[in-house]
């Protein structure tokens, strides 16, 4: 109980990041920097914590989840969110579009926050029409960021599955990309780089048969 309150004050701490750097990047694009910096803290953290960064201190998932939940709809994702060559079709298309940008600043430190500022809004945009149509962190799901540093740390900080699974789905239910661990209940641990080690299925199992390990 106490990880879940200290999660939801990095939650309210962090979402004020999202209007601040959209709309403030929009005439200082130098705030596009602090996207760089939580971008370098992420691929740092993944290596130990898998996508730890995105149940924890990511500022538009924290924006979603906080903010953006209060109007959503909450219907379950469509699958395609989850197909892979969707996922890394947006990858793709996502990162041609920033490297291109980052190409064009020719090295100018305020051409290069400009850059950051302008993905922040396309992810936030997109983030929040998927938000409201279904799950608030639906874009999670597809965001470029978290495929890669899901890929990154997927042997780190594993959600170990225990005997105790009754395979409720309870789990599914509150997991905020519709990860299901009771279905990995016979290998023993959630090998999905999906999995945001957010501990909403750890703090919600009635069984306690859910656990985050360090190990591989």
């Amino acid at each position: 109980m106490k990880e879940k309150k200290n999660r939801k004050y990095w939650q309210i701490g962090l979402a004020p990041l999202v209007p601040l750097v959209v709309i403030g990047g929009y005439f200082w694009p130098y705030l596009g920097y602090i996207a760089i910096a939580m971008l370098l803290f992420m691929l740092i953290l993944s290596l130990f914590r898998g996508r730890y960064y995105c149940g924890w201190f990511c500022a538009m998932g924290s924006f979603h989840e906080r903010l953006l939940a209060l109007f959503s709809r909450k219907k379950k994702m469509l699958p395609v969110f989850k197909a892979p060559w969707f996922r890394w079709l947006i990858f793709i298309l996502m990162m041609g579009l920033l490297f291109s940008r980052l190409i064009l600043a020719e090295g100018d430190p305020k051409k290069i926050g400009a850059a950051f500022v302008m993905m922040w809004t396309i992810s936030t945009g997109l983030g929040i029409w998927l938000g409201l149509l279904w799950k608030p962190r639906s874009w999670c799901s597809i965001c470029p960021m978290g495929l890669f540093q899901g890929f990154l740390g997927l042997r780190a900080y594993r959600l170990q599955v225990g005997d105790g699974c009754r395979e409720c789905g309870l789990c599914e239910k509150v997991c905020p990309i519709e990860t299901n661990p009771g279905s990995m209940r016979s290998i023993g641990s959630v090998r999905s780089a999906d999995c945001m080690r957010c501990g909403n299925c750890v703090v919600n199992c009635p069984t306690k048969a859910l656990s985050f390990t360090k190990g591989g």
